[in-house]
């Protein structure tokens, strides 16, 4: 029974997209990045979240779990690649930071809405 996972998942990922949005001001100034690549970052947070949570409920099966581990290594390794070079006052750690956890949203994203993941649009019920 994989169906947890993801949905647990896709909560603390919308869990944290909120917090991004919540301290918006602290990020910028601590990141040295414009507000829309926070914003930008969030949103796509969201809706990989969102699209996570759905497929963990009608479907999880444990075939795209690689996806999640996969996505989640790669905003812990731009977790730590931003906040160290951020606390070197250097703006490209906010930039990686963000890029990353929107490059890797949108892949999650699109991952769970194509192909067999996705609606069933010619089937009647």
């Amino acid at each position: 029974m994989i169906k947890p996972v993801y949905v647990v998942d896709g909560i603390v990922k919308l869990l944290l997209a909120g917090a991004m949005l919540v301290f918006i001001p602290g990020l910028t100034d601590f990141f040295l990045v414009p507000t829309w690549t926070v914003i930008t970052a969030a949103v796509l947070l969201f809706l990989s979240s969102a699209t996570e949570i759905s497929y963990g409920v009608s479907k999880g099966a444990r075939t795209y779990l690689k996806h999640i581990v996969i996505a989640d290594a790669v905003f812990i390794v731009g977790l730590i690649l931003g906040i160290v070079l951020a606390a070197a006052a250097n703006p490209a750690g906010g930039f990686i930071l963000f890029g990353l956890v929107a490059l890797g949203s949108l892949g999650i994203a699109i991952v769970f809405t194509t192909g067999a993941n996705g609606p069933d649009f010619g089937k009647d019920d």
